[in-house]
């Protein structure tokens, strides 16, 4: 038995068994499917190019001046201002001096967030200070508590901060409020990214003391 095929305007008729039917959709089965199932779909092309642009979006978006400030910074003790008068206005007593011209360092890193002027600091230094902050960037600030403090005292307690970066200006600033009264701590990085200004104004809680101290650090890496 034979199957003839719907008439086409060639002039001769072709026939076509139900073998070679079935074997015809067979190989083009085969050749087609395979072909079919390697082609990625528009779907995960867009997927893939947005999450390529996110990655790069991510990369970008922070300043040169948020860059400036990365890095680790050590304290040139040599350049000091008034940095005794400050520690004595925090009550650290008799080692203000030797607190004053110690080893002091900070490393800041992008914080997680990832925002632009958000930092991470991690803070050691000689007589033990080993700390890591993260200054967020809110209207509301945030709180660091602490078991003992270089500056806030030797008993558990806890500070409001309040942190702003000036990308125009390279100055990221930090206002604290504490049972000591409250200060100001405004950091500058210089043009050419290799050193860093830290000027603390300090007024004590019964506007007795106000004294304001600077100082330099140098870029380590």
């Amino acid at each position: 038995m034979q199957i003839a095929l719907p008439r086409t305007s060639a002039p001769v008729a072709r026939y076509y068994s139900p073998r070679d039917v079935a074997f015809r959709m067979a190989s083009t089965s085969r050749v087609i499917s395979p072909i079919i199932s390697s082609r990625p779909s528009a779907l995960s092309e867009r997927r893939r190019d947005s999450r390529a642009r996110s990655t790069s979006d991510s990369a970008t978006s922070r300043s040169v001046a948020h860059e400036a400030f990365l890095g680790t910074w050590r304290r040139d003790c040599t350049k000091n201002q008034h940095v005794v008068a400050y520690l004595v206005a925090h009550r650290v007593g008799s080692v203000a001096l030797e607190r004053s011209i110690e080893r002091y360092e900070q490393e800041w890193r992008t914080a997680a967030s990832g925002r632009d002027g958000e930092f991470e600091v991690h803070t050691t230094s000689a007589s033990g200070t080993d700390r890591t902050l993260t200054y967020s960037l809110s209207d509301d600030g945030f709180v660091e508590s602490f078991q003992t403090s270089a500056i806030f005292g030797n008993t558990p307690g806890s500070v409001r901060r309040f942190a702003t970066f000036d990308a125009s200006t390279r100055t990221h600033q930090v206002r604290t409020e504490s049972s000591l009264g409250s200060e100001t701590t405004t950091r500058n990085v210089s043009d050419d990214g290799s050193k860093m200004t830290c000027v603390r104004r300090f007024i004590d809680s019964k506007n007795d003391i106000d004294v304001t101290s600077v100082e330099q650090f140098v870029r380590e890496s």
